[in-house]
């Protein structure tokens, strides 16, 4: 062999062994990609067409498996990209042409098969994620943090109707909507993108604060929790009883919660016994569950005796859809200008914060005083704290209702919580509003801080 082909052989095998092993160094800066084995593939991207994972969610270390629909059969490297839209990896994949191989994929599943498996990676920061841009995972963690984000995923299948149906007739196929909806199928983003995305994507700016993530169903698991404060974002209207158990147990032994959300806590739900579905009748008749306390129906309910009121002091009963016809300003009517939650706003008693709502939810109402303002009703709630910071007029049915932004304590020695009572809080119309979009992080983030630090968040 020349001396020449040597030289040129070691250095080329030098050259890899520098590639592999900076591979395999922890990486700590998720916005940019470490070098990977995969490089030489070419990138998924347009190739894939759809898909679903085994999970929604996991921690670093964990086994992801993937279900992609591509138009042919391909080896690529899969991208993971963070919620800013930056690559954070790639993995190797092998998407294919796909067919349903179940006769109600949308209760049962698309049955793809198995286009990889792919190691989360054990430095991956928790966070929203998305494979190429089109499949939302959460990475989650065991960490001890300040601040525990709910990412809404029950509420997002709920309404779903890929496959063909929902839990709602009105996108399922010949109106009729299904008792169960699996997760294991394709999701529609629009919740995310049009409730909750401002949020998401503010979050990590917010870079003084230790913040993971968790989906609905982490909330079974009362370990998941471990922060100080739970913020509930988007629509977050399907809940299970264990869940509900585990928010009422965290906020009674002195965790903080932030509801940014309307519409929370409306139907109980369940699980299919392997967690790949979400179960809801809407009837105590026609749900086979014997157990009445874990009919999926609505928490108001008197069959599962767990009304909402107690749990977060409002609910949609009482908030009703704001966008409706009505008499109220598509936004919250400042009551308390002098709470510490507008701090630095420089807020009148009957400024408008504009923030046109879909759906709302609303604290009990005793009467109204002379300026027109609502008089929370606390001898319903008998909370040691309850204070209203903004009120706007929506409907439900034929009732005039009062959507309700209030802060309250259960008890002395319970934690805090500050309820907005809207479901457009994190959405484009909502913090992604040029007019109010500002304000509206001042507030959350007012929220944040003052719980955080101890500082007084009630104006008395």
């Amino acid at each position: 062999m020349s001396l020449a082909l040597m030289i040129n052989r070691n250095s080329f095998l030098f050259g890899l062994l520098l590639v592999l092993s900076f591979y395999s160094c922890e990486y700590k800066d998720t916005a940019v990609a470490p070098p990977s084995p995969v490089a030489l593939l070419p990138e998924c991207e347009d190739a894939i067409i759809t898909g679903y994972t085994n999970k929604i969610s996991y921690f670093p270390g964990e086994e992801a498996e993937v279900f992609l629909q591509s138009a042919k059969h391909i080896n690529c490297g899969l991208g993971l990209y963070n919620i800013n839209g930056e690559l954070v990896f790639r993995a190797k994949a092998t998407p294919s042409p796909q067919t349903q191989s179940s006769a109600e994929p949308w209760r049962d599943g698309f049955g793809y098969k198995s286009s990889g498996k792919i190691i989360v990676p054990p430095w991956l920061k928790s966070g929203i994620y998305y494979i190429e841009k089109k499949i939302t995972i959460v990475v989650k963690s065991m960490a001890s943090t300040d601040v525990l984000v709910v990412y809404p995923s029950n509420t997002i299948n709920a309404y779903n109707p890929v496959g063909g149906k929902s839990l709602y007739g009105f996108n399922s196929s010949e109106g009729m909507a299904s008792t169960i909806v699996s997760f294991l199928r394709p999701m529609d983003s629009t919740i995310e993108k049009e409730e909750c995305i401002e949020c998401l994507k503010w979050f990590p700016s917010l870079s003084h604060l230790k913040i993971k993530y968790v989906v609905d169903m982490d909330l079974d698991n009362y370990s998941s929790f471990h922060s100080k404060i739970i913020m509930i974002v988007g629509h977050s209207e399907y809940w299970t009883r264990r869940a509900r158990m585990n928010f009422d147990r965290f906020v009674n032994e002195g965790g903080n919660a932030i509801i940014l959300s309307g519409n929370t806590m409306w139907w109980q739900v369940r699980y299919t016994s392997n967690n790949n579905g979400l179960i809801c009748y809407r009837s105590s008749e026609l749900d086979p569950e014997v157990d009445e306390s874990l009919k999926t129906v609505q928490w108001r309910n008197q069959i599962l005796q767990y009304p909402i009121l107690p749990s977060i002091g409002e609910d949609f009963e009482g908030g009703g859809y704001g966008l409706h016809l009505d008499n109220g300003w598509n936004g919250y009517k400042i009551f308390n200008p002098s709470s510490p939650l507008l701090e630095g706003l420089s807020f009148k008693k009957g400024d408008i914060l504009k923030l046109p709502s879909t759906e709302c939810d609303g604290a009990p109402i005793k009467a109204w005083d002379a300026d027109g303002f609502p008089i929370l009703d606390n001898e319903q709630l008998q909370f040691a704290k309850l204070e209203l910071i903004g009120f706007d007029f929506g409907s439900r049915g034929n009732k005039e209702t009062v959507p309700t932004f209030t802060v309250m304590q259960k008890k002395t020695s319970s934690g805090i919580i500050v309820n907005v009572g809207t479901m457009d809080w994190c959405s484009i119309g909502g913090m992604g509003n040029q007019d109010s979009g500002d304000k509206i992080k001042v507030i959350t983030r007012n929220a944040i801080d003052k719980l955080l630090n101890g500082k007084k968040v009630f104006s008395e």
